[in-house]
Parts: structure tokens; C-alpha cells; sequence
């Protein structure tokens, strides 16, 4: 949620000197143009930035972005200095199928001998060699065991970011790994838990206490994943390797007490010694990227199949309709899918009279004008929350228990040209402002981390607890993440790849 400086700032500090970044989040806005402006943000950073050039933009064909990138943009990029990879193949269903897209664009990654990126979740047996087998051969997604054991056997790189730690994985992947095929990394790290807890030192520490051998751990943030990543003048300290050194007191508490970017010392007892960073104004470029106004409460009125949406049969004249339900674990990012019956009042739904959340994704960059609506257990019990941090298209997510409180988060969000609000009645409780594509600030991270934190606790006030509720709010929109998800085009059932109706015929099983 900041850009490169901010970011620098605050990882440099902490030993992290070296990061390869998929920036699919920027590109669904704005395409090309998003990272040529990281790219240049990125500019004479004590922090070396190699971008990989995102696969999916737009991650599915069941979402509307703002931009996209094809096999054509796909070759473009990868010529560009500084871009070393194709980011995340996410598009899992495209890749089995032998999609044309996809396959077009695997294609001229594996033209270009580039490497190539994966995210495989919870894919076993053949799935998994099939999508193995196309070139993609590394994973980050959530694993057990079982899950790091196939993909180690499998020949992939096995990336574990901390949702995956747990002793019985760590033991079983250290087991089965052989030095440079284990990889600890991180994925999408909040500004006040960057701030509070660490980045990828954190995910370290917690992999050394869950019993990972330190020098290991250690292997997996350096030489490993720059061997992945083809950096062959970094990872380890020998000539002629760039000089990006972490002193630390121990190993098993990596905590960085001297830094060093290519031999220059850039930190020192956690902090950026004076003029290290410097940050510039906002990229004008990326600004004014929200293009709909603000949805009044009329918008959250769902209506019933009938006169204007195609009837499905046993629907008519009904005074309760059956519909399904996206429902949240407060463990996991992933939802169940589920079923409701709620009252019609005057062929819409009552929603509000319920235990369930109304959620709606409004398309924002000025290209559809389409909406889709879904239901939610288990969010908020009062107010409503709108952002447009909601990956990966980064459409208008609002979710709430009233459509008036909807629509005032709605209002905040579209009037600062995005970011994130929470609403109790008519009063805002906390705004992340995010102007940048919509998805980051041009504040320092100390400011972001700060409304970032008043966020997460208007988000408690309002009955949501969850491990990560930021992130599991902003992953309803993922269409490639198990297993009932929401885009501006409608509800989608992640695991068969398709449209499904918000509302069940009498004759569906």
C-alpha cells in the first residue's frame, strides 16, 4: 500500500536488501504503465527491486480490470531492464485446460527462458503435474505437509510465506528439500504489521522457532531464492558478489543490527541513517484512476430474478428466494460455499432483516459499468467497510449489514480516489486513503501503517475477527482462491472456473 521508497524505508532497516516483486496489483489498473511506474520509484534505492512481469492481468476472464496484458505485452516487458520473471501464474483452471490466452503467454515466457512463477492452491495429482508440466515450477500458496511434499517431489520450488509455518511442514520440507528448492517469502505484508512485526526477517524467526535449522533458514532468504531468481552476483558473501551484508548478534533471534547495501552502510540498530531514501512527489500518472460515482443506496436493492433479470425456473411469485452464500473461515482467506433463504419485500431481497452481509463489486476504472452482488457470513455484525484494495482487479468492494451505511463507506472511498473505510451508522470510524491506481498512498509508511491500524480496529468494533481481516476482506474479489469468490461480473465458483447465479432454481441440487 506505498510505494517503492516508503517501502525501502521500511525494509532496508531489517536486512531485507533484494526483492523481485510481481506487481499484478498495479498492472490490473493500469496495465504497462503501472510498471514503468514502480520501476522508476524504484530508482536509486538502497533496495534492489527486479520486477517479474505479471501473467494475469486480468487474473480471469470472470472480472472486468482496468488494463490488460497479453502474450504481445508479456514479451514486451520481459525486455525491459530490470524485469527478471513472469509473476504468479494464478489462472490455474486456464493453465490445465491448455487455455489459448494462457498457454500463448506461458509461451513466450518459455521463449524468452525467463523463469516463471506459480500458484497452485491446494492442486494435487495430475492438476498439479499438469500445471507443472506447462513450466510453471514453484508454488507460494497455502500448504500442509502433505501439500510441501508433493511439490518438493514434483521438482518445485517450495515458497513457504508464514500462513504456511508449522512444525510438521517445516519438518517435512526440510526433510525433502535438497538446500536450494526451499524458499521462505512473503506476500502482501500490511504497513502497521510491517512496522509492528517485521517482513521477511519475521517470517524467518518464526520458521527457526518452529524448528527450522537456522543456517536453513538463513539459506532460504539469501542464496536460495536468488539462485530462483537467476541473481547469480548476490545470495551469499564470496568475491565478486554484490555487497549487501546483514550483521546480526544471533542467528536465532535475526534481528538486523548493521546494514550494508553494496558495501555502503545504509542502517543501523533498526534504523535508516539520514538521507539513505528519498522520497518524491506522487506519480501523477497513477492518480484519478476511480472513474464511477459514488453508488447511492438504491444500488444495494438486489432484485429477484423477475421482469428484468431472466427468471430461472421455480423462482416466480416466491415470497423467500434461495441463494447462495460466500462463508468466511476466521482461519483461512478461502470461503465455503453455502445456501440461504431469505423474505422478498417488494421482489428484493431482505437482506438487512438477516444474519448475512450484503456484498457488492462495483467495475471503477470506466470500462463495463457492471456490478455483481453476493452474500457473506461471518464479516461484520454492524456498519459496512468499502475499499478498492480488493485483489486483483481492484474493482469497488463494499460489504455491510445496512445499504445506507454501504453506501456512505462507498462515498468516502470514491471521494479520495480510493482506499478503504469503515462506517457505523453515519459516522466514518477510520479511512485509508489510496490514491495511487487506487491501492497505495504517497504517504511514508509510518502515516499509512498508522490508518492501516485504525482500519483493523474499526474492523473488530464492527464484529469481524479474523487472523488477517484486511487481507480476507480483500481476497472475496480473488477469483482464483477456493472457492465461492465475488467480481463486478458476478458470484464465482472458483474451482469448476465459472459464473454461478446468486440465486438457486428449485431444480438445482
Amino acid at each position: 500500500m506505498v510505494l517503492p521508497p516508503a517501502f525501502a524505508e521500511a525494509v532496508v532497516p531489517l536486512g531485507v536488501l533484494t526483492v523481485t516483486p510481481d506487481p499484478h496489483e498495479i498492472a490490473n489498473v493500469m496495465g504497462l504503465d503501472g510498471i514503468r511506474l514502480l520501476l522508476e520509484q524504484s530508482r536509486g534505492l538502497p533496495l534492489d527491486v527486479f520486477m517479474q512481469v505479471p501473467s494475469c492481468v486480468p487474473a480471469t476472464r470472470l472480472e472486468t480490470s482496468g488494463a490488460s496484458i497479453g502474450p504481445e505485452e508479456v514479451a514486451t516487458a520481459l525486455g525491459w531492464e530490470g524485469v527478471i520473471a513472469l509473476g504468479e501464474v494464478m489462472d490455474f483452471p486456464a493453465v490445465i485446460a491448455g487455455e489459448g490466452r494462457m498457454t500463448a503467454i506461458l509461451g513466450k515466457a518459455l521463449d524468452a527462458g525467463t523463469v516463471i512463477e506459480g500458484h497452485a492452491p491446494n492442486l494435487t495429482g495430475a492438476d498439479l503435474a499438469a500445471f507443472v508440466a506447462s513450466g510453471i515450477d514453484s508454488d507460494h500458496t497455502f500448504v500442509t505437509p502433505a501439500l510441501a511434499l508433493e511439490r518438493l517431489r514434483s521438482g518445485v520450488t517450495l515458497q513457504l510465506q508464514e500462513k504456511s509455518l508449522a512444525p510438521q511442514t517445516l519438518a517435512a520440507a526440510q526433510g525433502a528439500a535438497r538446500a536450494l528448492n526451499l524458499c521462505l517469502v512473503t506476500d502482501d505484508v500490511l504497513p502497521d504489521d510491517l512496522l509492528a512485526r517485521g517482513h521477511l526477517d519475521l517470517v524467518l524467526r518464526e520458521a527457526i522457532r518452529m524448528g527450522l535449522d537456522p543456517v536453513e533458514g538463513i539459506r532460504a532468504v539469501t542464496l536460495a531464492p536468488a539462485r530462483r531468481m537467476r541473481l547469480y552476483d548476490r545470495g551469499a558473501i564470496a568475491p565478486g558478489l554484490v555487497a549487501h551484508l546483514v550483521l546480526v548478534s544471533d542467528l536465532n533471534q535475526f534481528r538486523a543490527d548493521v546494514v550494508f547495501s553494496r558495501g555502503v552502510l545504509v542502517a543501523e540498530e533498526g534504523r535508516l541513517l539520514p538521507g539513505a531514501v528519498t522520497a518524491g512527489p506522487a506519480p501523477a500518472a497513477g492518480l484519478g484512476t476511480v472513474r464511477i460515482p459514488s453508488p447511492g443506496i438504491e444500488r444495494f436493492c438486489v432484485e429477484a430474478p423477475g421482469s428484468r433479470v431472466k427468471t430461472p425456473a421455480g423462482l416466480t411469485g416466491r415470497s423467500t428466494a434461495r441463494v447462495r452464500v460466500m462463508e468466511m473461515n476466521a482461519c483461512t482467506t478461502y470461503t465455503r460455499s453455502a445456501e440461504a433463504s431469505l423474505p422478498l419485500v417488494d421482489g428484493c431481497l431482505d437482506w438487512e432483516s438477516s444474519d448475512l452481509c450484503l456484498a457488492a463489486v462495483f467495475e471503477r476504472h470506466g470500462r463495463a459499468g457492471t456490478v455483481g452482488y453476493g452474500l457473506v457470513r461471518g464479516a461484520l455484525r454492524e456498519g459496512a467497510i468499502a475499499t478498492t484494495w480488493a485483489h486483483d482487479s481492484h474493482n469497488l468492494l463494499v460489504i455491510g449489514r445496512s445499504a445506507a451505511e454501504m453506501a456512505a463507506a462507498a462515498r468516502w472511498v470514491v471521494e479520495h480516489g480510493g482506499g478503504m473505510a469503515a462506517v457505523r451508522g453515519t459516522k466514518v470510524l477510520a479511512g485509508v486513503p489510496l490514491p495511487v491506481a487506487g491501492i497505495a498512498s504517497d504517504q511514508p509508511i509510518r502515516v499509512v501503517g498508522e490508518q492501516v491500524a485504525a482500519f483493523r480496529s474499526a474492523l473488530a468494533s464492527l464484529g469481524f475477527e479474523h487472523r488477517s481481516p484486511i487481507m480476507t476482506l480483500a481476497v472475496l474479489t480473488l477469483a482464483v482462491s477456493p472457492a465461492l469468490k465475488l467480481t463486478d461480473r458476478g458470484l464465482v465458483d472458483v474451482v469448476r472456473g465459472r459464473l454461478v447465479d446468486l440465486f438457486i432454481a428449485e431444480e438445482e441440487p
